[in-house]
């Protein structure tokens, strides 16, 4: 099975995380092909929008597969980089980017949001950043949270990990949308294409312009924040806390 969908329809070039047994986590391998999908989108004259989903309703993705932080040294090194090249390819996309959220949104997905030119989402789904639950730090989605989210409710969302509903994410500035979830399809439709009607090269000057503007340092902040989660990573009390959730029970601290 195909965990990558990509097709381009009327102009609108649709990239589907399809993983839903695994809450649409993102292997190395499906890290790769979505940032190859969305560079050939960028090029290819015939879409003008980039979506950005994950396949079901029960979770838009829960960012990269946790079994890979539980991997050898190696293959977390090339998960986190593989991330962080993904989050940068979907912010330097020359097309515009939009995520449709009818799943909840977790961890690495929170970046993968934030990453997107705009969001709509389901008004029924929550945001988290639960990594510190497992022992963990959501560093990779920091720079882009700070860009988005006031100082203050960044911090708390990663300090304190808990769910965020969609209309207070909307306030927060992850969302610009929330629909009633009957309505979503009807509604992010008639959004999409009042977009696709704008000026290509207009758009497309428009974000050269904002990227320049806002996010000329986020390269070397993603790569920097990479490198605090890989110390974050090699600590004990780290460790204890991804064996203690892979073996279901409490974490033992010194």
């Amino acid at each position: 099975m195909e965990e990558v969908l990509f097709e381009v329809e009327s102009g609108v070039g649709r990239l589907t995380i399809h993983r839903p047994a695994k809450s649409n986590s993102l292997s190395p391998e499906m890290l790769r092909e979505m940032r190859l999908l969305l560079h050939k989108a960028g090029e290819d004259p015939g879409v003008r929008i980039v979506t950005l989903t994950g396949s079901g309703e029960k979770v838009f993705c829960a960012g990269v597969d946790l079994k890979a932080s539980l991997s050898e040294k190696e293959g977390q090194e090339s998960g986190r980089g593989d991330f962080r090249r993904l989050l940068l390819e979907i912010a330097r996309c020359p097309k515009p980017t939009v995520a449709l959220v009818r799943g909840h949104i977790m961890g690495g997905g929170v970046g993968i949001v934030l990453a997107s030119d705009l969001c709509l989402a389901c008004d029924d789904v929550h945001v988290s950043t639960p990594e510190i639950a497992v022992g963990m730090f959501p560093m990779m989605v920091m720079g882009l949270l700070y860009r988005n989210v006031g100082r203050k409710k960044a911090t708390e969302m990663m300090f304190l990990g808990e769910r965020v509903p969609a209309r207070e994410a909307r306030e927060f500035g992850i969302i610009n949308h929330a629909y009633r979830r009957e309505d979503f399809d009807a509604r992010a439709g008639e959004f999409i294409r009042k977009l696709s009607a704008k000026s290509p090269a207009i758009l497309k000057l428009g974000k050269q312009a904002i990227l320049r503007l806002l996010d000329e340092t986020l390269p070397e902040q993603e790569r920097f924040l990479e490198s605090q989660l890989a110390e974050v990573m090699s600590t004990e009390d780290s460790k204890e806390r991804l064996r203690a959730f892979a073996e279901k029970r409490p974490p033992k601290w010194d």
